[in-house]
């Protein structure tokens, strides 16, 4: 036994002396994260930069055709109006809504007024730069390339991206928020351009240095404990000297928050096997709702028709074309991009689509789910498994369809239009305790008291630093020490 405490605490010893730095980075960068993240255009600004439709900018407008494949939208660009028509995540490609013809790109002229407007200033200086730079370094991206780097007059240092390709503003950093990066983000996520563009290498990354993290914690425990049984005096700590008496404390106490902190990083770029939540993989079956866009059944409706049917014809910014439970709708937009105002197809008319209720949902999953039992209820508010957020809308009420597959499948559907809008799982339930608890304390009650849950991460990310420091300290001494051997080894 005392040869396997000797080798657990050896591993403790090697691993702490190799992570150490690294742990001490991540923990003063989860500090900055809490406050600031990586910078990005916001979604709001950018919607509501969108110039408002007026009657007249309908007219002459044809319907998207059936050979438009993504998501369709309607909006206007350089005072004429556009289709945006979106595949995967970022891939795009706009066209004319009058000739239908494709525009492929937009000029340098464009850049400069579009940034001016966004940003209030004007272009103080323009790149045109054709591939992905620090501030931009996910691969999705590629295909807005080439991108029109403004750097701005303004006191902000603010830079502005701009496609050649869509003439939309794609990101936006300023002084502040590259710096904030720089000790918060990056470093934290590591997100080295040429590293987090390589996305495999990335997360192979983050994988290795995680379960490495998560033996050097587990190995410290099983140490603190077992040097607990040593302490000859009164005291928790057997140590007297400063680095060793602390690093022992603090990691027995809060050496267990250290390693829930990295296991959750590990989660946060893992899938969790099927079989730790006791679901055969062979035995699990699709759970579809939600459909792609069938411009079919849209009838080839003309804008001006969609228009002459809105009930507020003042302030229209946008207009997506959505295919929700075979029914044709229309989506417009006015000051908030999250939430729309809806219209479907009835005879050939536009007109409000109105709310779906609980018997309606009912009925559509028996047609769905005509094999498996199921249950569907009001969800009235946000809980912890279902809650919206800055960057993704969720109507506070939703119908809930809990189905009893293998996978005990859970679905959220918005009332006002029938679609679903969350998806969840045995192993997805699993995975947002293991990530996003243990992460960033997400649960209800503290998200309602925000301030209170920052308050919180604080106090713990400060614990894990100082776990993290009296563990470098240790290392400094650990390698002298050893570097000392190795020199008079060399002397005899």
């Amino acid at each position: 036994m005392k040869g396997f405490n000797k080798y657990l605490i050896q591993i403790h010893n090697i691993s702490g002396s190799l992570l150490s730095l690294m742990f001490v980075v991540w923990f003063i960068s989860g500090i900055v994260l809490i406050f600031d993240g990586f910078p990005h255009a916001s979604r709001k600004d950018r919607f509501l930069h969108l110039a408002e439709f007026k009657k007249q900018d309908f007219e002459e407008l044809k319907a998207p055709p059936t050979s438009f494949k993504g998501k369709v939208s309607l909006e206007l660009c350089d005072g004429k109006a556009v289709y945006r028509v979106k595949s995967g995540k970022k891939a795009q490609k706009t066209y004319d809504a009058k000739s239908l013809e494709p525009i492929n790109s937009f000029d340098e002229e464009h850049a400069k007024t579009i940034s001016a407007s966004f940003n209030g200033y004007p272009v103080k200086d323009l790149e045109k730069i054709g591939e992905l730079d620090d501030w931009m370094p996910w691969s999705y991206y590629k295909p807005l390339l080439p991108f029109y780097k403004c750097r701005m007059s303004d006191p902000a240092h603010t830079v502005l991206y701009v496609s050649e390709k869509t003439g939309e503003i794609v990101q936006e950093t300023n002084r502040r928020s590259r710096w904030s990066a720089r000790f918060g983000a990056i470093p934290h996520w590591i997100y080295f351009k040429k590293l987090r563009l390589a996305k495999d290498s990335w997360r192979l990354v983050i994988i290795i240095l995680s379960s490495f993290g998560i033996l050097m914690s587990i190995t410290g425990i099983y140490a603190g404990l077992v040097r607990l049984r040593k302490r000859k005096e009164k005291g928790i700590s057997p140590y007297k000297k400063f680095w060793y008496k602390w690093h022992h404390l603090t990691g027995f106490f809060f050496g267990l928050f250290v390693f829930t902190f990295i296991l959750s990083g590990l989660v946060s770029v893992t899938s969790i096997p099927d079989w730790m939540v006791g679901v055969n993989s062979k035995e699990k079956i699709d759970i579809e709702w939600n459909q792609k866009l069938d411009l079919s059944g849209h009838k080839n409706t003309l804008p001006k028709e969609i228009f002459a049917a809105l009930k507020n014809k003042e302030g229209v910014r946008k207009i997506e074309w959505k295919t929700v439970l075979n029914t044709p709708q229309f989506r417009v937009y006015y000051d908030d991009y999250q939430k729309s105002e809806i219209y479907t197809l009835e005879d050939g008319k536009v007109i409000p689509l109105k709310k779906f209720s609980l018997a309606d949902i009912k009925q559509q999953s028996e047609k769905k789910f005509k094999n498996t039992l199921f249950s569907v209820v009001e969800q009235q508010n946000y809980d912890n498994y279902y809650s919206g957020s800055a960057m993704y809308y969720l109507p506070q009420m939703a119908y809930k369809i809990e189905i009893d597959d293998v996978a005990k499948t859970w679905l959220y559907i918005d009332p006002a239009s029938g679609e679903r809008v969350k998806k969840l799982n045995k192993n997805s339930r699993l995975r947002r305790w293991l990530y996003r608890f243990f992460h960033t304390l997400d649960l209800a009650i503290l998200k309602q008291y925000d301030t209170l849950r920052k308050t919180i991460l604080i106090l713990l990310s400060l614990v894990g630093l100082a776990v993290s420091i009296t563990g470098l300290m240790l290392s400094f001494k650990w390698f002298r020490r050893n570097y000392n051997k190795l020199i008079k080894t060399k002397k005899l």
